[in-house]
């Protein structure tokens, strides 16, 4: 070889790199209203769905939208559950085993009587250089009177 050392470097540099990462935008939409806080579940491969999240991130919500940024996140695949949390508690409230506050999912998953509940394979989308953005709309609204 003619630069020995040149060689040795990259092979150096290159075996030691860092995976990729970047910030997740995740546009939410559709609430109720702009009571409470929106709350975003993320969720890797091995979590939990919905348990155990990876991250959880909250935000507030204006003219029925709110937007989450996460920060240096690797690029890999991912899956989120958003909470309209309107009376603060950070959970998912229930009333007779339905959700009693708004949820929406990723990968414009709907929750529904023959769905059965959400996992990582329904929810996962692609994080990568080229997907940056995800667009959430919160799909099970209760009945107000």
């Amino acid at each position: 070889m003619k630069y020995p050392l040149v060689s040795l470097m990259f092979i150096m540099l290159t075996a030691f790199k860092q995976p990729a990462n970047s910030t997740l935008t995740v546009n939410t939409s559709n609430y109720n209203n702009d009571n409470g806080k929106a709350v975003l579940f993320l969720f890797r491969k091995d979590d939990k769905i919905p348990s155990s999240p990876f991250k959880t991130v909250s935000t507030e919500i204006k003219n029925k939208k709110a937007v989450f940024q996460i920060p240096n996140l690797v690029f890999d695949d991912y899956a989120i559950l958003i909470l309209h949390d309107e009376n603060n508690n950070g959970k998912i409230d229930h009333s007779l085993g339905l959700p009693n506050e708004q949820l929406g999912y990723s990968n414009k998953w709907e929750i529904g009587f023959f769905t059965g509940m959400p996992t990582f394979s329904k929810l996962k989308f692609p994080f990568s250089a080229t997907q940056k953005v995800q667009n959430i709309s919160i799909t099970y609204k209760r009945n107000r009177k």
